[in-house]
């Protein structure tokens, strides 16, 4: 299986844990609003009931206490009339909920786009640098065996050959580290896209060339930043839902109203047979009031530490707002920087290049000395790396900076 980046997001997208698990607590919020909805509409009531009594007092002549069976059947329906307002405050409570969920589910969803394509340009990052190394050592591999033919015409010293297998050596155990990163990144990203650990896959891509700012200014970048960022919005949530749960505290101290109305079906026979049964149905209306004007100071206290609650979190919301400035700023900044890189190692690499063809040939040639050859070869793949790290630093750049300014996905 071959995934372009696009094809990983997607991917990622409909499998990944972490997105499905926030998807979820989404759904669960909207139900919550459903169940909110219910402080609002009747409450109906099934009941039933069956009593036998039994008196071991041969006079009693109460029939209410006589040796009898009696059951009842009663259907209640009950109204909230008024409720000081706590029902209102759950709805607007569970709605802001819901909007903090589907924000939470938005910071999460960014996450992961963040995750995979910095797994993504680490891999090819990698894999770039498999492939350079593996060519300086094919190129010291040659140098190598002109060194020992040089050295075995007695036409250059020993040491010369000594110093070319000692950077054959450096540049195998370079080989060996970068395919160990490419096996890293691609790890990371298989947990991200949620594949068995026997799927293969490969990654279809480049580093690119040229990486463009989401923004054409700082300034646009953090307007954008503070307009975006779902964590922003996230501390936002938190001061709503704090006032919200404050003005359900003071709906305690406020009266509560219903509305009952019910329906009793009673019979009951005696086992005396000189008394008659009784059996009636009939039904009731109550209007209940209650109010409750003090509590033992528990509202007043709750209230107030909601309050606190409130304060702490704009607190922590100014203080994620100077972050979020800093850190798109920061990856502003960064990006800048590996783009002007780019530049320079593409120069650098021409130069490394046409230097060692130059060297290679005079050293055929005879003219240039192993030293010099060798010299060229370290700069060129110095040269060759530095433009895939420069690349990749760009690529990881704009990542992070699309992040930073609460890219939408």
């Amino acid at each position: 299986m071959e995934l372009t980046l696009e094809q990983c997001l997607e991917r990622a997208s409909t499998h990944n844990a972490d997105i499905r698990s926030y998807g979820l607590a989404s759904a669960e919020a909207e139900q919550g609003v459903n169940e909110a909805l219910g402080a609002f509409l009747p409450t109906l009531t099934l009941g039933y009931n069956y009593n036998e009594l039994s008196n071991g007092n041969s006079g009693e002549r109460d029939t209410d206490y006589l040796d009898q069976d009696s059951h009842s059947y009663s259907v209640r329906l009950t109204q909230p009339l008024f409720t000081g307002f706590s029902g209102i405050a759950g709805l607007k409570r569970a709605h802001q909920l819901q909007g903090y969920r589907q924000a939470e589910e938005q910071y999460i969803r960014q996450q992961v786009v963040r995750n995979v394509k910095t797994s993504f340009y680490s891999s090819i990052q990698a894999s770039q640098r498999v492939s350079q190394w593996r060519a300086s050592v094919q190129r010291l591999e040659r140098q190598k065996k002109i060194a020992a033919a040089w050295v075995e015409q007695r036409l250059a010293p020993r040491l010369r050959l000594l110093e070319t297998e000692v950077e054959l050596s450096n540049a195998r155990h370079q080989l060996i580290r970068s395919e160990s990163e490419q096996k890293i990144a691609s790890a990371q990203l298989r947990q991200l896209l949620a594949f068995e650990s026997d799927q293969a896959f490969k990654l279809s891509g480049d580093l690119p060339d040229d990486v463009v700012s989401p923004c054409s200014s700082l300034e646009q970048c953090l307007s954008v930043a503070l307009e975006q960022r779902p964590d922003l919005k996230l501390a936002q949530f938190n001061i709503e839902l704090a006032r919200q749960d404050a003005r359900a505290i003071m709906a305690r101290n406020l009266p509560q109203v219903q509305l009952e109305g019910g329906w009793t079906d009673y019979s009951r026979s005696y086992d005396d047979s000189r008394y008659a049964d009784d059996d009636r149905d009939y039904y009731s209306v109550t209007l209940n009031v209650t109010l409750r004007p003090f509590q033992g100071g528990r509202n007043l206290s709750a209230w107030r530490k909601q309050q606190i609650a409130v304060n702490r979190y704009e607190q922590q919301l100014a203080a994620a707002r100077y972050q979020v400035a800093s850190d798109v700023e920061t990856r502003f900044q960064q990006l800048q920087e590996a783009r002007a890189r780019i530049t320079n190692a593409q120069d650098t690499l021409n130069e490394a290049r046409s230097a060692y063809e130059v060297a290679n040939r005079s050293t055929e040639l005879g003219v240039s000395s192993l030293d010099d050859l060798l010299n060229a070869e370290l700069r060129l793949t110095r040269a060759e790396i530095n433009l895939i790290d420069s690349q990749a630093a760009a690529a990881q750049s704009r990542v992070q900076l699309d992040f930073a300014v609460g890219e939408k996905w």
